[in-house]
C-alpha cells in the first residue's frame, strides 16, 4: 500500500511537470498558432474529440475573425497556416491520425489535439493574447 502512495505522488509530480512544460511551450507560440489551437480545441469539444483537418480548423478561425470584424488581423495566407500547423505537430500539441496519410494533401489530413482542453484553456488565461482571443478561448469551455 505504501508503494501505491509513493507512485501516486510521483505520478502527480510527473503530470505537473508535463503541464508546466506544455504551458511554457504554448506561451511561446505565435498569435496565429494559438488561434489555431483554440480552433482545434473548439472543434474537439464540439464534436466529442473526433478528428479534424486543417480546412476545418481554418473555417473555425475564419468564423471567429468574421465575427470579430476589424478588431483582428485578416486570415493568414494558406502557406502560413500550413506552416503553423506543422509547427504544432512538431511540438506534439497535435498528432496525425495515421502515419499512412503521407500522400493525403495537408489540408485534409486527419488530426487530434494532444492536449487536454481544460489544461489548454487554463494556459491561455496566462498568455499574452488580445482580449478578443482570450474571450474566444474561454468560450470554448461551454462546449466541454
Amino acid at each position: 500500500a505504501v508503494v501505491s502512495t509513493q507512485s501516486t505522488g510521483f505520478e502527480e509530480k510527473l503530470i505537473n511537470y508535463f503541464r508546466d512544460s506544455i504551458a511554457m511551450l504554448v506561451r511561446s507560440l505565435s498569435k496565429l498558432e494559438c488561434c489555431l489551437l483554440i480552433s482545434m480545441a473548439r472543434l474537439s469539444a464540439r464534436h466529442a474529440n473526433q478528428p479534424f483537418n486543417l480546412e476545418m480548423v481554418l473555417y473555425e478561425y475564419k468564423e471567429f475573425v468574421t465575427f470579430e470584424g476589424s478588431k483582428l488581423n485578416a486570415l493568414p495566407n494558406h502557406v502560413l497556416a500550413v506552416r503553423a500547423m506543422e509547427k504544432l505537430t512538431q511540438c506534439q500539441l497535435v498528432r496525425n491520425l495515421s502515419t499512412r496519410q503521407k500522400k493525403v494533401q495537408k489540408d485534409y489530413r486527419q488530426m487530434y489535439l494532444n492536449v487536454d482542453i481544460m489544461d489548454l484553456m487554463n494556459i491561455f488565461k496566462t498568455c499574452n493574447l488580445p482580449s478578443a482571443v482570450q474571450k474566444w478561448a474561454q468560450s470554448t469551455l461551454m462546449f466541454t
